[in-house]
């Protein structure tokens, strides 16, 4: 059993879209961002943030939660590799999958929470402005990286799906009408569309984005 917390358009979509993928049981605990966390919480996630993964029965168990996304999704795909979900660990293709992965950890991501967050990456309140402003652009840039490595795919890894498609799946639903428009990216586009059409991805995005 798996018990995931997550909040609506969050950064824990891809670790749930995950978990529809396995076909594994689980439940989704929602945790409001607006307020403070509480305890309880903070004991499985000193962070406070999502995404949270608990493993086993036990929902408050904090000797099995894990969090970071990356870290829940390469540790999904290593335990159930029936899922097939990741390229073999040691395999060249597992170090591909890794590294798309990691980039949009360290690279998009942030790029969005800058956008969202200005306040978060400077100690001066008057440049948050500056900061907003430079989130868009970078969004940009790594969009338009991925949209070549894309290129025909189908996938990230070509023919094979992975956690790192998820993940960027997941970063897709975070781009506003004010940033670069997707559909400026034809491959990475298509590929997006691909995923979101998977059954398991449309069961994640209905019950945490539709509205």
């Amino acid at each position: 059993m798996y018990h995931l917390y997550c909040a609506r358009r969050s950064a824990a979509m891809a670790a749930h879209a995950a978990l529809e993928e396995l076909g594994v049981p689980f439940a989704l605990h929602f945790i409001d961002v607006e307020s403070p966390r509480p305890p309880e919480y903070l004991r499985l996630n000193p962070h406070g943030k999502v995404p949270t993964l608990v493993v086993g029965d036990d929902p408050a168990d904090p000797s099995h939660a894990l969090y970071q996304g990356a870290a829940i999704l390469r540790y999904l795909a290593d335990r159930h590799p029936e899922g097939k979900l990741a390229p073999p660990p040691g395999s060249f293709e597992r170090g591909r999958c890794d590294q798309f992965l990691f980039y949009m950890a360290e690279a998009l991501q942030p790029a969005y929470m800058m956008h969202f967050y200005p306040e978060r990456f400077t100690a001066e309140p008057d440049q948050a402005p500056g900061v907003d402003a430079k989130g868009p652009d970078l969004v940009a840039a790594i969009w338009k990286h991925l949209d070549r490595v894309v290129g025909a795919g189908p996938w990230l890894l070509g023919a094979a799906f992975s956690v790192s498609d998820l993940y960027m799946y997941m970063l897709s639903i975070w781009n506003q009408p004010h940033h670069v428009p997707l559909s400026d990216f034809p491959d990475l586009s298509r590929a997006l569309a691909r995923i979101g059409a998977r059954p398991a991805v449309r069961r994640m995005y209905k019950a945490v984005c539709a509205d």
